[in-house]
Protein backbone atom coordinates (compact mmCIF):
# COMPACT_ATOMS: atom_id res chain seq x y z
CA UNK A 1 0.00 0.00 0.00
CA UNK A 2 1.71 3.22 -0.90
CA UNK A 3 0.14 5.01 2.14
CA UNK A 4 3.26 3.81 4.06
CA UNK A 5 5.86 3.48 1.31
CA UNK A 6 8.98 5.24 3.16
CA UNK A 7 11.09 6.07 0.00
CA UNK A 8 10.99 9.89 -0.86
CA UNK A 9 9.03 10.52 -3.75
CA UNK A 10 7.38 7.93 -3.71
CA UNK A 11 4.03 9.01 -1.80
CA UNK A 12 1.35 9.99 -3.47
CA UNK A 13 0.19 13.95 -3.01
CA UNK A 14 -2.90 15.66 -3.15
CA UNK A 15 -2.43 19.32 -2.04
CA UNK A 16 1.51 20.37 -2.65
CA UNK A 17 3.88 19.70 -5.39
CA UNK A 18 6.69 17.95 -5.67
CA UNK A 19 9.79 19.63 -4.30
CA UNK A 20 12.84 17.67 -3.46
CA UNK A 21 13.95 19.90 -0.42
CA UNK A 22 11.27 18.91 1.44
CA UNK A 23 11.02 15.51 0.48
CA UNK A 24 13.31 14.25 3.09
CA UNK A 25 13.32 13.53 6.85
CA UNK A 26 14.49 15.83 8.55
CA UNK A 27 13.89 15.31 12.82
CA UNK A 28 15.19 18.29 14.01
CA UNK A 29 12.46 19.57 11.48
CA UNK A 30 9.70 17.34 12.78
CA UNK A 31 10.37 17.68 16.23
CA UNK A 32 10.94 21.64 16.81
CA UNK A 33 7.58 22.18 14.93
CA UNK A 34 5.67 18.77 17.16
CA UNK A 35 7.28 20.06 20.51
CA UNK A 36 6.57 23.67 19.76
CA UNK A 37 2.62 23.02 19.18
CA UNK A 38 2.20 20.68 22.21
CA UNK A 39 4.13 23.51 24.13
CA UNK A 40 2.19 26.31 22.58
CA UNK A 41 -0.67 24.21 23.80
CA UNK A 42 0.27 23.49 26.92
CA UNK A 43 0.97 26.71 28.12
CA UNK A 44 -1.88 27.98 26.59
CA UNK A 45 -3.91 25.96 28.65
CA UNK A 46 -1.76 26.23 31.74
CA UNK A 47 -2.18 29.68 31.55
CA UNK A 48 -5.69 30.34 30.76
CA UNK A 49 -5.10 31.88 27.58
CA UNK A 50 -8.28 33.96 25.70
CA UNK A 51 -8.00 32.85 22.10
CA UNK A 52 -11.56 34.61 20.86
CA UNK A 53 -12.82 35.05 24.40
CA UNK A 54 -12.59 31.91 25.70
CA UNK A 55 -9.60 29.67 27.64
CA UNK A 56 -8.69 25.63 25.73
CA UNK A 57 -10.56 24.69 28.84
CA UNK A 58 -13.96 26.06 27.65
CA UNK A 59 -13.44 24.85 23.97
CA UNK A 60 -12.53 20.97 25.12
CA UNK A 61 -14.65 20.45 28.64
CA UNK A 62 -18.22 20.54 27.14
CA UNK A 63 -16.98 18.46 24.00
CA UNK A 64 -13.82 16.48 25.78
CA UNK A 65 -15.60 12.92 24.64
CA UNK A 66 -15.75 13.64 20.73
CA UNK A 67 -12.13 14.60 21.00
CA UNK A 68 -11.62 11.17 22.86
CA UNK A 69 -13.68 9.51 20.15
CA UNK A 70 -11.38 11.30 17.63
CA UNK A 71 -8.46 10.31 18.58
CA UNK A 72 -9.79 6.75 19.48
CA UNK A 73 -10.16 6.45 16.05
CA UNK A 74 -7.34 7.38 14.77
CA UNK A 75 -5.83 4.99 16.75
CA UNK A 76 -7.84 2.30 15.49
CA UNK A 77 -6.89 3.40 12.18
CA UNK A 78 -3.06 2.86 12.70
CA UNK A 79 -3.66 -0.30 14.79
CA UNK A 80 -6.16 -2.15 13.21
CA UNK A 81 -6.79 -0.23 9.99
CA UNK A 82 -3.77 0.05 8.44
CA UNK A 83 -4.01 -4.12 7.99
CA UNK A 84 -7.04 -3.37 5.62
CA UNK A 85 -7.39 -2.47 2.28
CA UNK A 86 -7.66 0.93 1.32
CA UNK A 87 -10.93 1.21 0.16
CA UNK A 88 -12.79 -0.91 2.62
CA UNK A 89 -15.95 0.21 4.25
CA UNK A 90 -14.22 -0.13 7.97
CA UNK A 91 -11.73 2.45 6.70
CA UNK A 92 -14.79 4.45 5.28
CA UNK A 93 -16.74 4.00 8.67
CA UNK A 94 -14.29 5.45 10.72
CA UNK A 95 -13.18 8.41 8.87
CA UNK A 96 -17.01 9.01 9.41
CA UNK A 97 -16.95 8.79 12.95
CA UNK A 98 -14.36 11.42 13.17
CA UNK A 99 -15.86 13.81 10.82
CA UNK A 100 -19.41 13.18 12.75
CA UNK A 101 -17.23 14.42 15.91
CA UNK A 102 -16.38 17.27 14.48
CA UNK A 103 -19.53 17.97 13.30
CA UNK A 104 -21.59 16.99 16.46
CA UNK A 105 -18.58 19.32 18.88
CA UNK A 106 -19.57 22.35 16.24
CA UNK A 107 -23.59 21.55 16.67
CA UNK A 108 -22.92 21.42 21.02
CA UNK A 109 -20.34 24.41 21.01
CA UNK A 110 -23.20 26.73 18.37
CA UNK A 111 -25.72 25.91 21.21
CA UNK A 112 -23.36 28.46 23.80
CA UNK A 113 -24.44 31.95 23.43
CA UNK A 114 -20.72 33.32 23.36
CA UNK A 115 -19.70 31.11 20.79
CA UNK A 116 -19.04 32.93 17.80
CA UNK A 117 -18.02 32.38 13.75
CA UNK A 118 -13.97 32.89 15.50
CA UNK A 119 -14.62 30.59 17.92
CA UNK A 120 -15.64 28.09 15.26
CA UNK A 121 -12.57 28.73 13.48
CA UNK A 122 -10.26 27.97 16.63
CA UNK A 123 -12.17 24.95 17.01
CA UNK A 124 -11.10 23.77 13.71
CA UNK A 125 -7.79 24.59 14.60
CA UNK A 126 -7.94 22.26 17.46
CA UNK A 127 -9.31 19.28 15.94
CA UNK A 128 -6.93 19.79 12.99
CA UNK A 129 -4.37 19.78 15.60
CA UNK A 130 -5.85 16.50 17.21
CA UNK A 131 -6.78 14.55 14.52
CA UNK A 132 -4.35 14.99 11.62
CA UNK A 133 -1.56 16.26 14.04
CA UNK A 134 -1.75 13.10 15.67
CA UNK A 135 -2.27 11.20 12.55
CA UNK A 136 1.07 12.71 10.41
CA UNK A 137 3.36 12.19 13.52
CA UNK A 138 2.44 8.58 13.58
CA UNK A 139 3.10 8.59 9.98
CA UNK A 140 6.42 10.42 10.49
CA UNK A 141 7.56 8.28 13.63
CA UNK A 142 6.37 4.79 12.83
CA UNK A 143 5.96 4.90 9.19
CA UNK A 144 9.08 7.16 8.24
CA UNK A 145 7.30 9.61 5.86
CA UNK A 146 8.95 12.78 4.45
CA UNK A 147 8.53 16.09 5.95
CA UNK A 148 6.83 16.91 2.45
CA UNK A 149 4.06 14.09 3.20
CA UNK A 150 3.42 14.48 6.51
CA UNK A 151 3.07 18.72 5.28
CA UNK A 152 0.59 17.63 2.29
CA UNK A 153 -1.34 15.06 4.52
CA UNK A 154 -1.77 17.71 7.20
CA UNK A 155 -2.56 20.09 4.96
CA UNK A 156 -4.91 17.56 3.42
CA UNK A 157 -6.86 16.78 6.26
CA UNK A 158 -7.03 19.98 7.93
CA UNK A 159 -8.84 21.28 4.89
CA UNK A 160 -11.58 19.01 5.72
CA UNK A 161 -12.09 19.64 9.42
CA UNK A 162 -11.68 23.13 8.49
CA UNK A 163 -14.99 22.48 6.36
CA UNK A 164 -16.72 21.01 8.93
CA UNK A 165 -15.86 22.96 11.79
CA UNK A 166 -15.70 26.25 10.35
CA UNK A 167 -17.83 25.98 7.67
CA UNK A 168 -20.84 24.13 8.85
CA UNK A 169 -19.94 25.56 12.79
CA UNK A 170 -20.37 28.88 11.30
CA UNK A 171 -23.71 28.01 9.72
CA UNK A 172 -25.04 26.57 12.87
CA UNK A 173 -23.92 29.96 14.79
CA UNK A 174 -25.97 31.82 11.73
CA UNK A 175 -28.96 29.64 12.34
CA UNK A 176 -28.37 30.08 16.13
CA UNK A 177 -28.41 34.20 15.93
CA UNK A 178 -31.41 34.13 13.17
CA UNK A 179 -33.08 32.11 16.02
CA UNK A 180 -32.94 34.66 18.07
CA UNK A 181 -34.03 37.71 16.46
Amino acid sequence: MDTFSNQPGSSHLYILPQNPALDVRNDLVFFSIFFAVIFSLALTAILKTKIFGLALAEYVKPIWYFVFISVGVVIWQYLVGVNLDGNSLQLRISQWIWELAVLASAYKLSKIPKFSYHNMFFLGVLYSLFIHGLKVSIRYFFYAKTLLYVLDRFLYGSLLVMLIAAGLGSMLILLRNRKLK
